[in-house]
């Protein structure tokens, strides 16, 4: 009796892991160009076989196992999924003119509003070829958390998703002179610090509630409040006991230096970094996520919000535009990570995730080459997330998360890079364009 329970056991588990893990489908794709993220390099001809959601091999003239679906973009290149490691899904605002307008949309849009849009974003998001994001706050109580879950339980498409919950923030948050009677509002976007016990109690609360990364404002821009060295020690402390990394918010060299000597593992921005922070910042490994735009958006963004153009225009966009530049050559040479992230949330005629991209661009016009342009949104990327192997590169064992780009990315990457032809997010296509 106990030999035949044990057997139906066994079965029943048998036929459970079965269920749970299915044979995926075999693809095939035949490349012309394929990025090396491990390596910053392109190379040619190369195939990769897809089978079970995984990349079992990688090279030239792979066996095409019988049954398996050969895609052919021998025309184009393929890279690994794009990471953009600096979202807010679940914030959007419209250009327009006045005080920040920040607070709004938490004021007039409820959860469920702000999932279902976020939900939609992330569809740009892949349809542009990201298939990993890091969403870093302004997101409610853990509405990114809720998105997260829901886009890996099938609920809706999106990308892969690590997320913050609030930001942990001085008091006010980053609500521009927020009246008082509207203090509660901040403390629904944020996870306002009251002491340092307070300090390390909230990075608890985060974690437990699902985060996978911790966020603290530094300084928190446009408002005018700093957490103290020792709140975000015990921030930083309390995280990495528990094996979670620290980012900061940080737009002026002071406050960079605060968080780099609090101990964060990178900063968000860093806007105004002085040679001797970078310097700092090198010898303590932490990364840098520099939020660049193109001098195209900035006079984009300058007529959208103030209505100016001409040469007026172009003065104030290279008064942000070319500082940022420079520290962004400064950073390479220091020997500092560089991390993509667009910090891209404005309301425009294109869809957010096309509009991500830009920081891409701005990388080029800082004179980055296009091999360590995709570097930054795919091998560091992973790197910061933990997943170094996993996703942002194409090698044996690697998840499938593909993007594939019309033509020569390398050598005419404006217009390859916004031509994308098929996404892959864990051997799944979720995006294929009509053009093939």
């Amino acid at each position: 009796m106990i030999r035949w329970f044990l057997s139906v056991v066994t079965l029943l588990i048998s036929i459970n892991a079965i269920a749970q893990n299915p044979v995926g489908k075999r693809v095939l794709i035949r490349a012309g160009n394929v990025y090396n993220s491990a390596k910053s390099s392109f190379e040619k001809n190369q195939e990769i076989l897809i089978d079970n959601g995984i990349i079992a091999e990688i090279g030239s003239k792979i066996s095409v196992p019988p049954g398996t679906e050969v895609i052919d973009m021998s025309k184009h290149t393929v890279t690994p999924g794009l990471i953009d490691a600096h979202t807010h899904l679940l914030l959007h605002m419209p250009y327009s003119k006045g005080p920040s307008p920040m607070v709004v949309d938490p004021m007039v849009h409820s959860e469920a509003e702000r999932v279902l849009r976020g939900a939609y974003i992330g569809r740009t998001y892949l349809n542009a070829g990201f298939t990993t994001v890091r969403d870093l706050g302004n997101s409610g109580l853990f509405f990114d958390v809720t998105l997260k879950n829901a886009i890996n339980k099938g609920y809706v498409d999106g990308p892969r998703m690590f997320v913050s919950g609030p930001i942990l923030s001085a008091v006010g948050g980053q609500f521009l002179e927020l009246p008082h009677h509207l203090g509660s509002v901040a403390t629904q976007e944020y996870r306002i610090i009251k002491s340092v016990e307070d300090a390390r109690l909230a990075v608890k609360e985060n974690l437990n509630s699902g985060a996978d990364v911790i966020k603290i404002c530094s300084d928190n821009s446009p408002n005018q409040f700093l957490l103290t060295i020792d709140e975000m020690k015990a921030i930083v402390e309390t995280a990495h006991q528990y094996g979670k990394k620290v980012t900061a918010h940080a737009t002026f060299d002071q406050s960079i230096r605060n968080a780099v000597l609090a101990g964060v593992d990178g900063i968000e921005h860093g806007y105004g970094v002085s040679d001797s922070t970078l310097t700092l910042m090198a010898q303590k490994h932490v990364y840098l996520v520099p939020t660049p735009v193109s001098f195209q958006e900035g006079l984009n963004r300058v007529k959208l919000l103030n209505g100016i153009t001409g040469k007026t225009a172009e003065g104030i966009v290279n008064d942000f535009v070319l500082p940022n530049r420079i520290a962004i050559q400064k950073a390479i040479q220091k020997g500092v990570k560089i991390v993509a992230g667009s910090d891209y949330y404005n309301e425009t005629d294109e869809p957010v995730g096309k509009q991500a991209k830009d920081m891409l661009v701005a990388y080029t016009e800082a004179g980055v080459k296009v091999a360590d342009v995709l570097r930054f949104a795919t091998y560091n990327s992973s790197q910061i997330l933990g997943m170094e192997g996993v996703i942002g590169v194409l090698k044996k064992g690697a998840k499938a998360d593909i993007s594939i780009f019309g033509g020569d990315l390398e050598q005419d990457f404006l217009k390859s890079l916004y031509d994308v032809r098929l996404v892959i997010k864990n051997g799944v296509v979720v995006f294929r364009s009509d053009k093939d």
